[in-house]
């Protein structure tokens, strides 16, 4: 077996770990009673409000491509945004799919490198403003007895991920030759990732909308299930479960997602288990149906 091979084996050991776990931390009969009685109509409702903010976050994306010379339009990114969607139910992680469509994109013109970076700097510009909103409804809200530590990994994460992206140009004219083919590609194919300031003021303020859309569907799952929680947490934990579910650790993030909502709305809050991890399982349904 080679090493992608164990890098999967390790996955999907990591996904079913998490899950056993949960299993038996709960019960079962309980964990049925609760999704039972949820409201079918709310989480249809969160389903939809789920798939705008994914449109917006393909918006996004086209946003993104078109200002380093991809001319399609938005029904055609759509699509591509929504097959990578569907591939990241099976990918090693929840970026998966970003290779997938970064294909799709790259297949236009060959330029499959530039492709692939408009789907990094897609990914990395919607995961720094996730911390952001993180951030911003700490200091707005409170930390609700959040453990400091858990705290300053999230503002940590998201300067991590700013200083990183800013400091790739200068990097690369240290490290690089003039005539080197990625410092070449740096600073003309993606220079604008850098220097316009209107592409990254457009990618912001659609990333926050989008973030904001996407905790408003959970806020909607959450009272679907008749949990008593205020509206802020939400806007607090589920960024926070969102950044540690894309880490390439877990077959798409499965069982760390549903570890984190426990741990956030049980072990931190008032929440029943069981309750919890209907919480996940719906969110997960979510996310299947909608890709």
């Amino acid at each position: 077996m080679g090493r992608e091979g164990w890098n999967r084996l390790v996955r999907y050991a990591v996904s079913g770990l998490a899950l056993w776990l949960l299993a038996r931390q709960v019960d079962g009969g309980e964990l049925l009673e609760a999704l039972a009685d949820v409201n079918v109509a709310g989480v249809a409702v969160a389903m939809v409000v789920y798939l705008a903010g994914q449109l917006m976050t393909a918006y996004r994306w086209q946003i993104i491509s078109g200002r380093v010379g991809f001319t399609q339009g938005f029904v055609t990114i759509a699509r591509y945004y929504f097959v990578g969607m569907f591939f990241n139910l099976f990918g090693p992680s929840t970026l998966g799919g970003d290779v997938v469509r970064s294909l799709y994109l790259g297949q236009t013109d060959g330029r499959r490198t530039v492709a692939l970076n408009t789907v990094v700097f897609d990914r990395l510009s919607g995961l720094a403003v996730l911390v952001l909103v993180a951030v911003v409804a700490m200091l707005a809200f409170g930390s609700y007895d959040l453990p400091p530590a858990l705290a300053a990994l999230t503002v940590a994460s998201g300067l991590g991920m700013l200083v990183g992206w800013w400091l790739i140009p200068p990097l690369t004219r240290v490290f690089f030759a003039e005539d080197n083919r990625i410092r070449q590609l740096v600073e003309n194919d993606l220079g604008p990732f850098w220097r316009d300031g209107k592409l990254l003021w457009d990618m912001g303020w659609v990333s926050a909308v989008f973030h904001v859309v996407q905790v408003l569907a959970v806020i909607i799952i959450g009272e679907s299930l008749g949990l008593d929680l205020p509206w802020p947490y939400y806007f607090l934990f589920h960024p926070m479960v969102t950044i540690f579910s894309a880490l390439p650790i877990s077959l798409a993030g499965l069982g760390i997602r549903e570890i984190g909502y426990v741990y956030f709305l049980s072990d931190l809050s008032s929440v029943p288990r069981e309750m919890a991890l209907a919480f996940g399982i719906l969110w997960l349904l979510i996310l299947l149906v909608s890709s």
